[in-house]
């Protein structure tokens, strides 16, 4: 039987390079300038306020089930049907996770995994760009 997907003839130095050079933006970044930008209107007191209070497991839960269900997995093979199906064992678990982030501002390294997965755009792909980039997110660092 004939592999799924053709082999990887390129160097994976080349791929390391490519996304190297495309993600670092160290030399892409431009200082602001107060004297050119233009600051719009400020925030009332109660919209900065509200933008500042604790999250709640309801929001938590809304944000985890308006994730597609088609998305690509996380890490761990999990996508976000699995915590909508198994919500009421890994709900409660999923909630304090977030909101302990929101509140300390820490998250486990774990959490904050991703892997990105090459798939080649047609069966002759000789150069990086001819392969899609996929990044499998974990679905509590999506929330």
């Amino acid at each position: 039987m004939a592999p799924l997907l053709p082999p990887l003839r390129i160097l994976p130095r080349k791929f390391i390079d490519f996304y190297t050079s495309l993600l670092d933006t160290e030399d892409q970044t431009l200082p602001v300038d107060d004297g050119v930008f233009h600051w719009g209107p400020s925030l009332t007191s109660e919209l900065a306020s509200n933008l500042c209070r604790a999250v709640t497991p309801a929001e938590v839960k809304t944000a985890v089930f308006q994730i597609s269900d088609n998305k690509a997995p996380d890490p761990n093979g999990y996508t976000s049907c699995f915590f909508k199906k198994a919500w009421n064992i890994v709900g409660d678990l999923v909630c304090r996770a977030v909101m302990d982030f929101f509140r300390s501002g820490r998250m486990l390294r774990q959490l904050n995994h991703t892997i990105i997965a090459l798939v080649p755009k047609s069966e002759h792909s000789p150069s990086v760009t001819d392969y899609r980039s996929i990044s499998c997110c974990n679905v509590i660092y999506k929330s």
